[in-house]
């Protein structure tokens, strides 16, 4: 059974971090949730799950107006290549269904990579644990949570 909303929510109470979860219209793209909530596509927070060589999870957060070069970012990493997660494997890794990927809380710790261009917000709007939610949260909030590197995703 995948993870939902609620137990995003558990997961943020419990850690005593400020957040907030809005339900609303299914939502799959950060275009879409851009629009259905009237946010700037900027401070949308896309969380995007790879697969490197060796099988094991990446995961990428950025703003919802860009798109990774991934041989450039594996190149980066060090890795031979990056490819996008089958949405099996979103599951696996994550315990969220794709469309619904938060940026936190996942099943297990991901090596995680967060754009620096979130961190000029003081709250984006990320995937919120099912596909007719979305999550509030400080990008500060999520680099402490997911140990995340910060950097320039090209």
């Amino acid at each position: 059974m995948p993870f939902t909303h609620e137990d995003l929510r558990k997961y943020l109470e419990r850690l005593n971090i400020k957040h907030k979860i809005l339900m609303h219209e299914e939502t799959y793209s950060a275009k879409k949730a851009s629009a259905v909530l009237g946010i700037d596509l900027s401070k949308i927070a896309k969380t995007i799950v790879f697969i490197d060589e060796n099988n094991e999870p990446l995961l990428v957060i950025m703003p919802g107006t860009r798109r990774v070069n991934q041989n450039r970012l594996a190149k980066i990493l060090g890795k031979k290549r990056i490819r996008l997660a089958r949405p099996d494997e979103v599951l696996e890794f994550t315990g969220y269904e794709v469309g619904a990927v938060p940026p936190v809380g996942h099943i297990r710790p991901i090596r995680t990579i967060i754009d620096e261009e979130l961190l000029k917000w003081d709250v984006v709007s990320a995937g919120g644990g099912s596909v007719n939610a979305t999550l509030e949260i400080s990008p500060k909030d999520i680099v402490k949570l997911q140990n995340a590197e910060v950097m320039k995703v090209p």
